[in-house]
């Protein structure tokens, strides 16, 4: 499977022509690392469907792209990995009239539409990089029941139980408390 597209025949056909591809690749990154992260984040296993429609100068593409992200948990820190989905539409321009070879001027300058190099080649690399980034989630956790980490002493609650506090008195209202524990114990407030 591949992620690049000779177009060059679609663009021949009538406008509303179409043609679907399988396509994918073992890895892609995602982001670049930023200063003191040790790695990017990575999607592996990407593949998908795509269908490609002719309209006047322009390639529509629609399908989904799925992958394996490795992600580190929002609760308690531990990586796992994730299936991510992510649906495509997107727009790719005309550069080249495939017929006379002429470059052609483009309608505006338009940064939601992918160009379609002077060879036809429409390539999915960017477009799928980006739908799969979009689709990360913004909290990710490995699971609903992950009880994270104590904030006392960051041990992962889900591997081991700590001895740690686990209400904390704000001090403004230490002494609400003592008078609170003193009714427990049947005893009055002390005079004054």
């Amino acid at each position: 499977m591949d992620m690049e597209f000779n177009v060059s025949g679609l663009m021949k056909e009538l406008v509303g022509a179409k043609r679907s591809y399988e396509f994918g690749m073992p890895a892609l990154p995602l982001s670049v690392p930023l200063e003191g992260d040790a790695d990017a984040v990575v999607a592996r296993g990407v593949h998908g469907t795509i269908t490609l429609t002719r309209l006047r100068g322009q390639v529509r593409a629609v399908g989904q792209v799925q992958a394996q992200v490795t992600l580190e948990c929002g609760r308690c820190l531990e990586p796992f990995t994730s299936t991510i989905v992510a649906p495509l539409d997107e727009l790719f321009q005309q550069t080249v009239d495939v017929v006379s070879g002429t470059a052609l001027v483009p309608a505006g300058d338009d940064d939601e539409l992918f160009p379609i190099d002077h060879n036809h080649i429409l390539d999915l690399t960017e477009p799928v990089r980006q739908a799969l980034l979009v689709s990360l989630p913004m909290r990710p956790l490995h699971s609903e029941a992950c009880r994270g980490l104590c904030p006392h002493c960051g041990a992962n609650l889900n591997l081991t139980a700590c001895d740690c506090p686990t209400e904390e008195l704000d001090p403004r209202l230490a002494v609400l408390g003592r008078l609170l524990a003193d009714a427990d114990l049947g005893e009055g407030p002390a005079p004054p």
